[in-house]
């Protein structure tokens, strides 16, 4: 469990049961109370919302597994990886990737989280 305060960008936290990983954080300091405005980003469906917590707010903060995995190819928006260890392959879709499109290349070797 983490409170509001120790909110930071690029943490994931679970939010009424989906993944969210907090895009962008701004403090804000109202009367008397402190919040913390964040944008989370829903890592199944990938739209965005913004919500606002105060510091004593207690979050679930995800614990995720990290795993090296190889890009093989795509097959028009589904990609496909392969586990550098176990050899086991993934499909991802491109909705999931996001930013991560512009860095990729065939048979180069990624890092892959899953809850």
């Amino acid at each position: 469990m983490i409170s509001g305060r120790e909110l930071r960008k690029g943490i994931i936290i679970e939010l009424d049961g989906t993944l969210y990983q907090v895009v962008d954080y701004q403090h804000v300091k109202m009367k008397r109370t402190a919040l913390a405005r964040v944008k989370l980003r829903d890592l199944t469906a990938g739209h965005t919302i913004e919500r606002s917590f105060q510091s004593n707010d207690k979050l679930v903060r995800a614990r995720l597994d990290t795993r090296p995995m190889q890009y093989l190819y795509n097959d028009g928006d589904i990609y496909h990886f392969m586990d550098t260890e176990s050899f086991e392959q993934i499909e991802i879709n491109r909705k999931r990737l996001g930013d991560v499109l512009n860095y990729l290349k065939e048979s180069s070797t990624v890092e892959v989280s899953s809850y």
